[in-house]
């Protein structure tokens, strides 16, 4: 798998989730994480990202940065092992070359990553409210913090996907994707920081 295809596919997998009205298992508690984690017009952090396969012993990491700004989308910037640049948003996701030009992603990878971008804007966004209805939600309190299972209804989705976990304090700080076949990604944010504007070289990176 290449080191694309594997961004690409930790991002595509959040994608089957479908923006809908959800049905929330305990209305209050889910009210007062949406409230707890409530939006921001800018969102920053750096994250970690592991994707484990059932079939290899020896997991793939990646680690660096992101920028969610509402109106515009999610900067996601790999650092380590490799550098990379990507934006994604409603319409797809694209590909910031070294050399600054944008590289479109097509087809029916691109499909999936501008679905995932959604979700990305919706996570990140701390916006609970558009989580598929066709997800049984299971919402606890972990601590001071508070954790969502997301399970799948139907039996064609859950052939492909186990479950999904959000967990968080005052932000979403985990997700954990575990796939029907076993494989499992899961992304750490830290250092998450709100803001109401995009730094200079942000915008830039963002302007179309």
């Amino acid at each position: 798998m290449t080191r694309r295809s594997f961004l690409l596919a930790a991002l595509a997998g959040l994608a089957g989730v479908m923006l809908a009205r959800p049905l929330w298992a305990d209305e209050a508690l889910l009210q007062e994480i949406a409230t707890r984690v409530a939006d921001a017009p800018v969102l920053r952090a750096e994250f970690s990202q592991t994707k484990t396969l059932a079939a290899l012993r020896k997991p793939f990491r990646l680690a660096g940065r992101f920028t969610y700004a509402r109106e515009a989308g999610v900067l996601w910037q790999v650092d380590t092992p490799y550098p990379a640049r990507y934006l994604i948003g409603r319409e797809g996701m694209v590909e910031i070359g070294p050399d600054g030009q944008r590289r479109a992603q097509s087809g029916r990878e691109a499909a999936g990553v501008a679905r995932a971008g959604q979700i990305l804007q919706a996570l990140l966004g701390a916006d609970l409210a558009p989580l598929q209805s066709a997800f049984v939600l299971d919402a606890s309190r972990q601590g001071e913090g508070w954790r969502v299972t997301l399970t799948p209804r139907s039996a064609e989705l859950a052939r492909h996907l186990a479950r999904i976990e959000l967990a968080g304090h005052d932000a979403v700080e985990q997700v954990d994707l575990f796939e029907a076949g076993g494989d499992h990604t899961e992304i750490r944010f830290t250092a998450i920081a709100r803001a109401t504007q995009l730094t200079a070289a942000e915008a830039a990176l963002f302007a179309r």
